[in-house]
């Protein structure tokens, strides 16, 4: 179970517009149109026409499919969160709901229904629910920064290979904006017990280039191996029982003396991920 990630530090070129309006402050999250979302809000109502003040024709619970037939052009804002009302269709029923009580994405693991919501940039926040049998079993809100919609991947890993196993182990990596031009992956492992409580194992950065510097990472549980590699001077690793490393290589693609490694460490006690120094 060895992971390695390079990501670039990349422009978001759908942003050019922004970069005057503070860069990321006024990015919207948009729905797409005839894709199926579900709901994550408790109690959502679903509207005859796009207005709080509309009558409202049902009422939608954590979990449950809506469908979006269109996106109006009428925005709501509550708190630091602004998205457009949308059209959907809900069983046998046509309505309109405002976009920030869907999940932005979902997944499913050991039984359990996960779901997420980024609630705006400016939030700085990631929202999760974790169900199961249609019902909410916990939930949990991380502080990453200002995170996007787009490139989200989940990665399923073993907590088998742990002792005693902390549960179900799942992956979810996002895109963080800078406060300049550039955005920056990460991505946070969450721990699922088998009673359906949700919180974090722990966040690393999978890799970074800035050309000409540069940082490739690779993380190893419980019992992996990474080769030694003369070609970049890198030795082998193996990982320790119940010890996960980290290992980065920073290098310069101008300045073939500059490649460095460091290894960080975290040991699980059962209970928690502990850093070792």
């Amino acid at each position: 179970m060895l992971f390695r990630a390079i990501s670039i530090l990349f422009f978001l070129p759908f942003t050019l517009p922004l970069l005057g309006q503070n860069h990321w402050d006024n990015i919207l999250p948009v729905k797409a149109e005839n894709k199926t979302y579900l709901v994550f809000g408790e109690n959502v109502n679903i509207r005859k026409d796009s207005s709080l003040k509309s009558e409202v024709i049902a009422k939608l619970q954590p979990g449950d499919p809506v469908k979006i037939i269109k996106q109006t052009n009428i925005l709501l804002a509550q708190g630091l969160t602004k998205e457009y009302w949308y059209e959907i269709q809900t069983g046998d029923k046509k309505g309109f709901v405002w976009g920030a009580l869907l999940a932005d994405g979902a997944t499913e693991i050991g039984g359990f229904q996960l779901l997420i919501r980024n609630p705006g940039a400016n939030t700085k926040k990631i929202e999760f629910k974790l169900l199961k049998g249609g019902k909410l079993v916990s939930s949990l809100t991380l502080s990453p920064g200002p995170v996007a919609n787009e490139d989200w991947k989940f990665t399923f890993y073993k907590g088998e290979v742990f002792s005693p196993n902390p549960g179900f182990l799942i992956g979810f990596r996002y895109l963080v904006y800078s406060e300049i031009e550039y955005g920056q992956q990460e991505e946070t492992i969450l721990r699922i017990t088998e009673n359906g409580k949700i919180g974090e194992f722990f966040s690393w950065n999978p890799g970074a280039c800035d050309p000409p510097s540069c940082m490739d990472t690779w993380i190893l549980f419980p019992g992996d191996i990474l080769a030694k590699d003369p070609s970049i001077g890198r030795k082998e690793y193996k990982s320790q029982t119940n010890t996960i490393l980290e290992i980065t290589r920073s290098y310069d693609l101008d300045d073939e003396s500059i490649n460095e490694y460091s290894v960080s460490m975290k040991k699980w006690n059962g209970k928690k991920l502990q850093d070792i120094k």
